[in-house]
């Protein structure tokens, strides 16, 4: 692996190419984690490419393993669009919903935070228990595990429109909560 993390930040296409096929699906997990509001979800995966594309070229191997570093520069480069484009010229990143309700939070933060987050996050799988029907639910799960609409439409035996209407009906039930 280190060879290939070497010859990718010599500019080696090949390599690069195998990079971001072995760590695209990271970083279509990282970005399906939000959604903008009339955005794409291309959008944010395209940032999340950027992201790994820096990972490649500016990793040091004496600091720490590459797929963790990987995941801190894709999550950042999504972070700071979102930031970027939350500005009032930019709409459709203004309201953007963080899907990634599941998280385990022992990430080391402080014991308010971790209680803070966690009852959050309780609420939200309430209102996610409660407020959405049954094929809202798995939608909303698929979508957010990085799941295609063809893969969503292919698991639940439901039409393109089927799927997508219940994308939007939970995504504005989860809006008007959040």
């Amino acid at each position: 692996m280190d060879k290939i993390i070497q010859e990718a930040k010599n500019g080696d296409p090949i390599a690069i190419e195998q990079l971001v096929a072995d760590y695209k699906g990271l970083v279509r997990s990282l970005a399906n984690r939000f959604y903008l509001v009339g955005g794409d979800k291309d959008d944010l995966l395209q940032e999340g490419m950027l992201g790994l594309i820096h990972a490649i070229n500016s990793y040091d191997e004496t600091k720490g393993s590459f797929p963790s570093f990987v995941g801190l520069c894709v999550l950042r480069q999504i972070l700071d669009a979102v930031k970027r484009d939350s500005a009032a010229k930019q709409k459709p990143l203004y309201n953007y919903v963080n899907l990634d309700v599941t998280k385990d939070w022992s990430d080391g933060s402080n014991p308010l935070d971790r209680l803070l987050q966690k009852e959050y996050a309780e609420k939200v799988a309430r209102v996610l228990a409660e407020k959405l029907s049954p094929l809202e639910r798995v939608v909303v799960t698929l979508f957010s595990e990085g799941y295609t609409y063809d893969d969503i439409m292919t698991r639940t035996g439901r039409s393109y429109k089927a799927v997508d209407g219940a994308l939007q009906r939970a995504r504005k039930k989860l809006t008007e909560f959040i």
